[in-house]
């Protein structure tokens, strides 16, 4: 019901609503005492059953229930609407609608229109970047984004459903021309993510911060995570139901022991991923095993309030401080790597054990992670700081874009080459896996720096075209939605699948077009209402449209 939220909207609206006329003492205080209750730290029971109304008695007896119908219309495009809700008896037909022309309907409007999908739709079918967004960002992040489907697509099918598993390996995994079917040798793109992650963090900090006046403060801090939150949680918690739902309604078939293993999981962990915690409870039988990302990404974001502040108070504390949490990254990647023998490129040639352990203790931790994100964080912090332009010459972006596209090849071409499943516990392999995904993400950051400085040239077109616009306002809801597409299609076979270039390529279109309809839809339906309804209670609510209110004694 609409009660609880309504009146909780009402809270925040009481010292513009009540100086109003028209409102009756006795219903003012009564609406008082009735909110007072139910936002106490020990709510009172007749507070809590407000959804039963007419059973809602105040302890002293001084007012009860009473359902009132608030009749109103939408300001864009007047259409009549209605809405139950539960007042205090001492409040009369001309009190709730006083209240509702003063703005408690006007809550009401604006709460629907989160869900318009007339309203979400233009928003999202747009070519355009916002004015202070770098627009190659959103090439970039769709770009990894396939890269990464790509990669699960050959690697998920290829673990579950192949008939000919074996010249799979053979043809694939030590061969570079198939980099795109393994989503990198290591999975890069991810990498790019936490690069783009940790510079859109820190603009969204430092403008909180300059918005405020007294600076960095607990209240900023709690916003900035609270936003991270709402921004993650609402449509990863549904896509962990989702599968849930389609898991346990689909037919099983004979290939069917990894979506159900799948679906075991998420019954059993679930709560890992409520508390973004999945990365370091129940890694081997994770929920939505995929969403790790998402529990390394908001740790990193606990970091960023402390790393702008040091750079508020001294920029060589802050040198200091990056380039010690770099190292200690890179430094425990390494150090783990050469303790446990583990695998660099290919976790699937290696034994079972080790590829166990590269997942559980290196690859979701984000000790080992938190390099890229730094990068972009600091990135970010530094382009901040200089706002004139800091490349001058053409001789200087051509001398980055050289070292930038040579590292880009050398960490591919490396991993080709590092011998990653010897017995013996290589220091070369331990070396390349500490340093590779922070060089990946500074080589990456180049290319996003000089787009940025405006010597990009075709690099920036090409990542500035307008079709990413809209693919990357869905990229999110694409990256949690595909792996369970793909693990439904391959469960739903009833014989094995037979490798070959194009019968993947295929695969890969298909699941593409299901994604990207899916994620579409999901963030219609579930993302973008929950920022828009963020941004509708954190805003001051206007006048509203005009409303009637009519006393209800039964329902």
């Amino acid at each position: 019901m609409a009660l609880t939220l309504l009146l909780c909207l009402l809270s925040f609206q009481l010292p513009f609503v009540f100086p109003a006329r028209n409102i009756s003492l006795k219903c003012m205080q009564d609406v008082e005492e009735f909110l007072s209750d139910l936002n106490s730290v020990e709510p009172k029971e007749y507070a809590l059953r407000s959804n039963e109304c007419l059973s809602a008695r105040a302890p002293a007896g001084s007012f009860r229930g009473r359902y009132c119908q608030l009749r109103g219309a939408q300001s864009h495009d007047g259409a009549d609407y209605s809405v139950g809700v539960c007042v205090p008896d001492s409040c009369a037909e001309e009190d709730v609608s006083a209240v509702a022309q003063m703005g408690f309907l006007a809550a009401v409007d604006r709460v629907l229109k989160c869900f318009s999908w007339q309203k979400n739709v233009p928003a999202l079918w747009t070519t355009k970047t916002p004015g202070s967004t770098c627009s190659a960002l959103n090439g970039l992040r769709v770009l990894s984004l396939l890269w990464i489907m790509s990669g699960h697509t050959s690697q998920m099918t290829a673990w579950m459903s192949l008939d000919n598993v074996l010249e799979w390996k053979a043809r694939v995994l030590r061969n570079p021309l198939y980099l795109y079917s393994r989503s990198g040798p290591f999975y890069l793109g991810v990498d790019t993510f936490f690069l783009i992650s940790g510079w859109l963090s820190a603009r969204s900090f430092l403008k909180m911060r300059q918005d405020s006046d007294k600076g960095i403060t607990p209240s900023v801090i709690l916003r900035y995570f609270f936003g991270r939150l709402i921004r993650l949680q609402p449509l990863h918690l549904f896509s962990l139901s989702l599968l849930v739902a389609l898991f346990s309604l689909v037919p099983w078939g004979p290939v069917w022991e990894v979506p159900k293993l799948h679906l075991e999981n998420c019954r059993r962990a679930w709560w890992t991923n409520l508390l973004l915690l999945n990365n370091f409870l129940s890694v081997q039988d994770a929920c939505n095993g995929w969403t790790w990302y998402l529990a390394n990404d908001f740790q990193f974001h606990l970091t960023t309030p402390v790393i702008v502040f040091i750079h508020g108070k001294s920029r060589r504390a802050l040198v200091l401080l990056g380039a010690s949490l770099l190292l200690a990254s890179c430094a425990a990647s390494a150090l783990l790597t050469r303790a446990h023998g583990l695998p660099v490129a290919a976790p699937s040639e290696a034994s079972e054990e080790a590829a166990r352990l590269y997942f559980l203790e290196y690859y979701t931790k984000p000790y080992c992670r938190y390099g890229p994100f730094l990068v972009g964080l600091l990135l970010s912090v530094f382009m901040h700081h200089h706002q004139a332009g800091i490349l001058r010459t053409k001789g200087q972006a051509l001398l980055g874009w050289g070292c930038s596209l040579s590292t880009l090849l050398l960490v591919v071409a490396l991993a080709y080459t590092v011998d990653d499943v010897s017995p013996t516990r290589s220091v070369t392999a331990a070396v390349y896996q500490g340093l590779h995904r922070t060089v990946w993400a500074a080589a990456v950051g180049w290319v996003l720096f000089a787009c940025q400085e405006g010597y990009g040239g075709l690099v920036t077109r090409l990542l500035s075209c307008g079709v990413w616009t809209s693919l990357a306002s869905i990229s999110y809801a694409c990256y949690l939605v595909h792996p369970t597409l793909i693990i439904l299609y391959n469960g739903l076979q009833e014989t094995l699948i037979h490798y070959t270039d194009v019968n993947m390529f295929y695969l890969f279109l298909g699941h593409c077009f299901l994604t990207f309809i899916a994620g579409l839809v999901l963030t219609l339906c579930i993302e973008k209402p929950c920022q828009e309804l963020k941004w509708c209670l954190l805003k001051s609510v206007p006048a509203g449209p005009r409303a009637s209110g009519k006393t209800l004694e039964s329902g």
